[in-house]
């Protein structure tokens, strides 16, 4: 018998992060970003088809809903924000380097902001309260958890040898 998805997103996501809180002087806080991160897309997708919406050969309507779930509405920072921290992080390790540059400090909120500061163009957030809000959808909605067909969720099994 296997564990349900939800229970298996419990041990392999919120167990993750919450070890990571664990670490000093908040230095998990970039793992614990780049565990939710691509949880984003999995929740945009998960929600369009909860809707039973279709989330599009060009993927319109998941981009839209990601700018909705991060308060990005504007359809530039949707993008300078996907590009710099999905694509840097999830293919590079780290944000991808641009015109705007990135700023996590306890002091931000769990949506990323657009702001000037010293006249430099950044984005800012707190990486512990953007991954507490991304695990908060599938905690408040566990059907999200399964609702891509793309990508199943996982299962653990054991082979009998």
């Amino acid at each position: 018998m296997s564990d349900s998805p939800e229970f298996l997103f419990f041990r392999w996501f919120t167990n993750a992060v919450n070890v990571l809180r664990l670490l000093p002087r908040g230095d998990g806080g970039i793992a614990a970003f780049m565990i939710t991160l691509p949880l984003v897309e999995r929740a945009a997708i998960g929600r369009l088809k909860l809707r039973g919406e279709e989330s599009g050969k060009d993927n319109a309507n998941v981009k839209t809903e990601i700018g909705v779930m991060l308060g990005l509405t504007d359809e530039y920072q949707r993008s300078v924000f996907w590009d710099m921290f999905r694509n840097g992080f999830m293919h590079l390790g780290m944000p991808l380097d641009g015109k705007t540059k990135w700023l996590f400090s306890g002091e931000f909120g769990h949506l990323p902001v657009f702001r000037d500061i010293k006249g430099t163009h950044c984005i800012c957030l707190d990486p512990w309260k953007f991954a507490d809000h991304i695990l908060s959808f599938y905690h408040a909605e566990p059907k999200l958890i399964a609702a891509s067909e793309s990508a199943p969720f996982g299962d653990i099994f054991y082979l009998e040898s």
